[in-house]
């Protein structure tokens, strides 16, 4: 291997790992975020009140069909 090369390879290493460490630092911060948006305590009603939308009786059908 020449030395262009084995610079090549160390670039490519070295912006892997940057590019790793930071995605997943990233990705983790979203994680977070979500979660925190989830349980955050005024938003309790809004969920419950969502979970139970499969059990509504509708008097209205939206698709049309009876």
């Amino acid at each position: 291997m020449n030395v262009q090369a084995a610079e090549a390879a160390s670039a490519y290493e070295s912006w892997r790992s940057f590019a790793g460490f930071w995605g997943l630092i990233f990705f983790g911060l979203i994680f977070l975020g979500v979660v925190a948006y989830v349980f955050w305590p005024s938003r309790r009603k809004q969920f419950e009140q969502d979970a139970q939308i499969p059990f509504r009786e509708d008097d209205d059908d939206v698709s049309g069909h009876v």
